[in-house]
């Protein structure tokens, strides 16, 4: 195979993720009412973020075919997959039961610790700040609905 063919397959391939998943957006978004820039309907904001997703793999892409093929180093960080895939399922699993607070703590260790440098303490204050946002965020600053710990701790 020679180097054209080699040319960083990561970015074509993050690129093409990009532009599928956003094609997949634009769709949904246009069974809503578009609006207009003035009266925005409720596909309009879905269908603008496609746009802009789409850009952004068109741009991943194209560096993707302008940069140098990338050499592979090292083996698959089974570690890292496994942790950051874990750390989704147990958010998509536990937001309701678990509550906003605990589920972005554990989730956002989890997913810190996929990294070999990250030590335990800076995946902790990691977890603790996000956690602080989000609750400030999503709980204080838009209403969510999630609970904050948990139908278990009536709070």
């Amino acid at each position: 195979m020679d180097t054209s063919e080699k040319r960083s397959r990561h970015d074509l391939f993050a690129g093409g993720i990009f532009i599928a998943i956003a094609a997949l957006f634009a769709v949904q978004g246009l069974r809503y009412d578009f609006g207009s820039l003035l009266q925005m309907g409720p596909g309009f904001f879905p269908v603008v973020l496609a746009v802009a997703l789409a850009a952004l793999g068109i741009s991943v892409a194209a560096s993707g075919l302008r940069n140098p093929p990338e050499a592979v180093e090292g083996p698959i960080a089974w570690r890292a997959i496994i942790l950051i895939c874990l750390s989704l399922a147990i958010f998509a699993w536990g937001a309701r039961l678990l509550g906003l607070v605990p589920v972005v703590l554990l989730c956002t260790f989890l997913a810190a610790m996929a990294s070999r440098r990250n030590s335990v303490v800076s995946a902790s204050i990691m977890s603790g700040v996000l956690a602080a946002l989000c609750y400030l965020i999503f709980k204080l600053g838009l209403g969510v609905t999630i609970p904050t710990f948990g139908p278990w701790t009536g709070l």
